[in-house]
């Protein structure tokens, strides 16, 4: 409970300080003004600008490091996300084919992450055992440098205005986030309810498949539906947004970390937030003349936490294979 309240208490203190970065930073007394004046008076640009786009990278870190620490949980593989099973590139290209288009790029977005998630599906199942976890993340890698490939080929073919907002967005930017994709985003939490309350089946279906099935869980429907949950809501936040680097993959093994080993959706939900929010906060105060795409800060957050991760894997396999011995 305290490590609950402890996280919430720092995501708060990061939402203010992001409402109070930019070209004008503004103190304490000032943002509380703002606020309190609604968006007609003196706290338009506040209300205007700041606030949707803080709002956006919320729900859109929360989307991103929610569906990372579930398809973690189920493929049993800390260093497995959306984006290294290939569903964020599925989804990039899905959303860029829409532009190019001139359609909307959720549908584009969502149809293109469940075309890898069924991909993923009829190429790594086995006849008799089910779905193979390794199998799931090394298909998935080819999956998503055939899907990169492929939005390059459609960014090559777009005229010049719609290939530069595509390189942009696949970026990974919050410039421009208004209150339009706000209303948006908001239609991503229904999708995230279940998989914020999926934390015991979870647990259980890492104890492997004929344990969870011993205490009752229907594995395959179970897995399916998590899956499915998790690849719609990571193309949603790809479509709102772009593919924001490393926040699917670091906040499942930090949030794991957070709760003392045990698998914990909502609250890599939020420590996705954060990483969002943080790397907003940076993109606006570090340049804000340039608004360089919050995407470049969270790679820069997110691989030293890469790192950490796999260097934590490695002294634990060590010190597992030196007891074994």
């Amino acid at each position: 409970m305290r490590r609950g309240l402890a996280l919430i208490g720092a995501l708060l203190a990061l939402v203010l300080l992001a409402l109070a970065a930019g070209r004008t930073w503004m103190a304490p007394g000032e943002l509380a003004q703002a606020l309190l004046a609604g968006p007609e008076g003196a706290g338009r640009m506040v209300w205007s600008l700041r606030l949707p786009r803080v709002a956006v990278g919320l729900v859109v870190g929360f989307a991103f490091g929610l569906s990372g620490a579930v398809v973690q949980s189920l493929l049993r593989n800390p260093l497995a996300s959306p984006d290294v099973i290939g569903v964020t590139q599925g989804a990039a290209f899905g959303a860029v084919a829409a532009l190019v288009a001139g359609l909307p790029p959720l549908p584009g977005a969502w149809a293109g992450g469940l075309a890898v998630l069924l991909a993923l599906g009829w190429l790594a199942a086995h006849p008799r055992e089910g779905l193979a976890p390794r199998a799931v993340v090394l298909q998935g890698l080819g999956l998503a440098l055939m899907a990169a490939a492929g939005t390059e080929a459609l960014i090559l073919r777009a005229g010049d205005g719609t290939a530069a907002m595509a390189m942009l967005w696949l970026s990974g930017t919050l410039n421009g986030a208004g209150w339009g994709q706000v209303a948006h985003a908001l239609w991503l939490l229904p999708l995230a309810l279940p998989l914020v309350l999926a934390g015991r089946a979870l647990d259980r279906l890492e104890m492997g498949d004929d344990m969870a099935r011993a205490l009752g869980l229907r594995v395959g429907a179970l897995r399916a539906g998590l899956g499915l949950g998790a690849a719609l809501l990571a193309a949603g936040a790809v479509a709102l947004c772009g593919p924001m680097s490393f926040v699917a993959l670091a906040a499942g093994p930090v949030a794991r970390w957070w709760q003392g080993g045990r698998p914990a959706p909502g609250t890599a939900g939020l420590i996705g937030a954060g990483f969002v929010t943080l790397a907003d906060l940076l993109a606006r105060s570090l340049a804000p003349a340039a608004l360089l795409p919050t995407g470049l800060y969270t790679a820069l957050i997110g691989a030293p936490v890469l790192i950490w991760v796999v260097r934590r894997a490695a002294r634990r396999e060590g010190g597992g294979h030196a007891v074994h011995d």
